[in-house]
């Protein structure tokens, strides 16, 4: 059985940054002393690339901010980050925060990341050898997502009932695991976003993909971003009001620089620059609309996920 190399490069790269932080360039920038530490829970998605834009170019210390990052792999193990204060905020997918938030978890969405693209960047992944061919065969299958009631399984879910189908088993996973189990056949199929996307189609060929489920869904998603507890806002507005200005800062450059932005992926990902080149980027944008959010909750109501809808300034932080 092939070995999921990822997580011991992240791990180094984690306490690389950890002790030395990235090179900002920014000699105008506050001094360390001058700074306050600010702690971050990031799973090493695609999504968050310009958190390490950022970084690499002092944003975050201009605006005052010593970010301390570390990595978290599950969802649930993100939110509880968050909610417990162990992080001043925490990474996750719009969908699965909403649902959390919906379900009276205590957090908000203090910045929208990016916005999910309709081809690459997600994919289905299943064995060659499967008997698996369209979104409808993964009806009462098994399906590895990183959490659930999150993205994946709500692109899934739409994606396998618009090609007819019925219901299928999520089963909450860690991406690092994923691609073994699948192989060995404990599962029939796996939901992966880039950069593990790529990592997993390179080193195990003997899958193939069904596709990106997004492209089955009519209407743009808000892909991820950055949550706190309501606690830590009201603890610490002028901190986190510093990160949403650093970040969204970040979202712009990494929007308008994709060579800037594909750059740093090796930086939190463990890959080399040529494998960094193949990743499929999202789409940065830091704007969320109630437009945006609307139709992503009908689709969570008709599913059961949430009872009733919670308003937009429920969700999203309105920076007071």
């Amino acid at each position: 059985m092939k070995k999921w190399r990822m997580i011991p490069a992240v791990v180094a790269i984690v306490a690389l940054l950890t002790a030395t932080g990235i090179a900002s360039g920014q000699s105008n920038a506050p001094s360390r002393a001058q700074l306050t530490e600010f702690k971050l829970g990031v799973f090493p998605a695609a999504d968050y690339t310009p958190l390490f834009v950022g970084l690499k170019r002092g944003i975050f210390k201009k605006h005052g901010l010593d970010i301390k990052i570390q990595y978290i792999f599950t969802g649930s193990g993100l939110m509880a980050a968050v909610t417990s204060g162990q992080v001043d905020a925490g990474t996750n997918s719009v969908p699965a925060g909403v649902t959390a938030i919906a379900n009276g978890l205590p957090i908000k969405l203090v910045v929208q990341t990016s916005i999910t693209p309709k081809k690459g960047y997600i994919n289905v992944l299943v064995k060659k050898d499967s008997s698996i061919k369209t979104y409808a065969d993964l009806a009462g299958k098994t399906v590895a997502t990183i959490n659930l009631q999150g993205q994946f399984h709500l692109l899934l879910k739409n994606a396998i009932e618009k090609a007819g189908g019925g219901d299928f088993n999520a089963v909450p996973m860690s991406p690092a695991d994923e691609p073994a189990a699948l192989e060995s056949g404990r599962l029939d199929a796996i939901v992966m976003q880039d950069p593990t996307l790529t990592l997993a189609k390179q080193q195990y060929p003997s899958f193939r993909s069904l596709g990106n489920p997004t492209s089955k869904l009519g209407f743009p998603l808000p892909s991820a971003g950055f949550y706190s507890s309501n606690a830590t806002i009201e603890k610490k507005p002028a901190a986190i009001k510093q990160f949403v200005a650093a970040l969204k800062e970040a979202i712009a450059l990494s929007a308008k620089n994709e060579k800037l932005a594909r750059r740093v992926v090796p930086k939190f990902t463990g890959m080399t620059t040529a494998t960094a080149k193949l990743v499929t980027l999202p789409i940065f944008d830091s704007r969320v609309s109630p437009g945006s959010i609307g139709p992503m909750l009908l689709l969570m109501k008709k599913y059961g996920w949430i009872e009733n809808q919670p308003s937009f300034n429920s969700i999203v932080w309105q920076g007071k």
